[in-house]
């Protein structure tokens, strides 16, 4: 019985977010050569966020640490490249394939392939960001676009209002 627990617990563990684990990245100021922190709050999630999502982003920039949301668009499904067709072997003109030449030959029969997921898939995403506001009122804002791939490793750029570019890279 011991060793089905301890079965369970690793695939429950395996299956958990990355809640407690932050996970970052690295920003620099393409001007200057400021060297930033990048941290994906909790770990980096690949989905859209809803509009009532907490920030999940936080970029330390000199000073200036900013705080917002991320999110990226599409779906990480794996693909497994499998096919598989079925092919009658009925001489009806609703099941016919057209050379009647029955269930081994060309008219029917089961048909399967495998291929590989096609690779380096990207998708894009977001993230804007900004700082809580000084004595004076003055906040400042961050937005980036990036890519990132199946492995969610990710580049980007991004402006700040106060007109600085940035690169990105996690």
């Amino acid at each position: 019985m011991l060793p089905v627990l301890a079965c369970a617990s690793l695939l429950l563990a395996s299956c958990a977010p990355a809640m407690l684990q932050d996970a970052g990245g690295r920003i620099v100021n393409l001007r200057s050569g400021q060297e930033g922190r990048l941290t994906f709050v909790g770990g980096f999630r690949d989905r859209a966020l809803s509009p009532g999502d907490p920030d999940n982003l936080k970029v330390t920039l000199g000073e200036a640490v900013y705080s917002g949301r991320y999110t990226v668009l599409g779906s990480r499904r794996p693909d497994l490249g499998l096919s598989l067709g079925f092919g009658t072997a009925f001489n009806d003109p609703f099941f016919n394939t057209g050379d009647g030449s029955g269930f081994f030959g060309g008219g029917g029969g089961i048909r399967g392939s495998y291929g590989h997921p096609p690779l380096n898939q990207t998708r894009p995403g977001n993230l804007i960001a900004r700082t809580a506001a000084t004595a004076g009122g003055a906040v400042q804002t961050l937005a980036c676009t990036f890519e990132i791939d199946s492995a969610l490793n990710g580049i980007g750029s991004c402006q700040d209002s106060a007109g600085g570019s940035y690169s990105l890279q996690f």
